[in-house]
């Protein structure tokens, strides 16, 4: 369990966000620890989507041909640019046929609300899609590695979206924005899965990578939850009630785990790998990774320019390989956890969402219900079991996407959990 504190730092750190379709509250505690361990993510923004509208760029033409028309000054088109026919083109005409000489209308005298462009690219629009990211990463040996990852994993998941997305043809893209075929466009458990093993290789060149740390990661995009999981943090869907388990935990004693860390040179003694770490994946870590002893005097063939096969990413001991859950949104679902261990090893999934949904049918607010939960957690203390001494994350995340607002998804929260228990009332 490590050094702890006689008496817990119960000081917390209560946030909330809201937004039109999505709103959330996260709590942090140090507790008994001697440090806070745990870093969080969460990111409310939108994709933009550049795609080709013939139809736009026939309107936007035929409406900058009529504005320089009006201005006295032509227009010649190319392909699908337009561009000006200069006015001293026309004066050249004029001293050839012995014309009148016209005068000239700089550019940037043009009639019209907006300044044109020598070339106009209007067969593009810019759409854009919105998405949220929610994370919780749960340190050990420091807090390094799960700040590392809660700072840099939404921009790094971002630029896989966008790339998956840049080699959609318009068409595809159009059932994008309108999500249609949603999972067949996008390759999501490929786009998490590089996120994390690219995290994992950038911060192996940062400086005091000596630590890990587990992470579990919530996208919610076109309809759908994405979960990448690696270690035990986890995410839990309450959907009408029922706890609906959006990842799994990796545990060394798990069969698939022990045999990918027997055959990477290693082994399980008091459900710890090498007797040391109790997570069979993480971040960091790098000791259980490449510098095993079995890959150690693999490199040093390789050095010898002898051909050996190292071990990939994939196969350490202690990968950070997540597992990928996705599943579509519907109406029965009501609201998202993603907490640390030290949540969850006071909690049952099925105990913790009925816990929530008990205070919001007593008119509780996010704020109130994640500070009740925290504090329950550090009641639960115990030397014998030896659950509530970890440092604890916990966010909520309400789902109210199809109603009015927030305020509106607690009225009818409220008084569904209320019906579920004394019957339906007349309102």
């Amino acid at each position: 369990m490590g050094q702890l504190l006689s008496q817990p730092i119960t000081e917390k750190n209560i946030t909330f966000v809201q937004h039109d379709h999505i709103s959330h509250s996260i709590g942090e505690m140090q507790g008994y620890r001697l440090s806070m361990e745990d870093a969080y993510c969460d990111i409310n923004d939108t994709l933009p989507i550049k795609i080709r509208d013939p139809k736009l760029m026939k309107i936007v033409h035929e409406l900058e041909s009529k504005s320089i028309s009006d201005s006295g000054v032509g227009v010649k088109s190319e392909g699908q640019r337009t561009t000006f026919k200069e006015p001293h083109e026309d004066l050249n005409d004029g001293h050839r046929h012995g014309k009148a000489e016209r005068p000239q209308i700089p550019r940037h005298e043009l009639n019209g609300n907006m300044l044109l462009k020598d070339h106009l690219h209007t067969d593009y629009v810019m759409k854009r899609v919105k998405f949220n990211i929610y994370g919780v990463f749960d340190g050990h040996g420091g807090s390094n590695t799960s700040r590392y990852m809660a700072e840099r994993l939404p921009s790094v998941l971002t630029r896989g979206l966008k790339g998956e997305i840049q080699k959609l043809s318009d068409e595809q893209k159009w059932k994008l924005i309108r999500g249609e075929d949603v999972l067949e466009l996008i390759n999501f458990p490929k786009v998490m899965k590089d996120a994390y093993m690219r995290l994992d290789s950038m911060y192996y060149h940062a400086p005091n990578n000596d630590s890990g740390s587990t992470g579990v990661v919530a996208l919610i995009f076109q309809g759908y939850f994405i979960v990448a999981n690696a270690g035990d943090s986890r995410c839990v869907l309450s959907t009408s009630g029922a706890a609906k388990n959006m990842s799994l935990d990796h545990k060394p004693k798990h069969l698939g785990e022990l045999m990918r860390i027997h055959n990477d040179g290693g082994y399980v003694a008091a459900n710890r790998v090498n007797s040391i770490l109790a997570l069979s994946r993480a971040f960091g870590d790098y000791n259980f990774k490449m510098h095993n002893s079995k890959n150690h005097g693999k490199f040093a063939l390789v050095r010898s320019k002898q051909k050996v096969k190292l071990t990939p990413p994939e196969e350490y001991q202690v990968t950070a390989e997540p597992d990928v859950f996705i599943r579509k949104i519907t109406t029965q679902d009501e609201f998202l956890i993603v907490a640390c261990d030290g949540v969850w090893d006071c909690y049952r999934p099925q105990d913790l969402v009925h816990v929530i949904r008990h205070e919001l049918s007593l008119g509780k607010k996010l704020t109130d219900v994640n500070e009740l939960v925290l504090d329950s957690c550090i009641g639960m203390a115990n030397t014998v079991t030896g659950i509530g001494f970890d440092n604890m994350t916990l966010i909520i995340v309400a789902l109210h996407q199809n109603y009015k607002d927030l305020n509106d998804w607690y009225t009818h929260m409220k008084n569904k959990i209320l019906d579920e228990k004394f019957g339906q009332l007349e309102r």
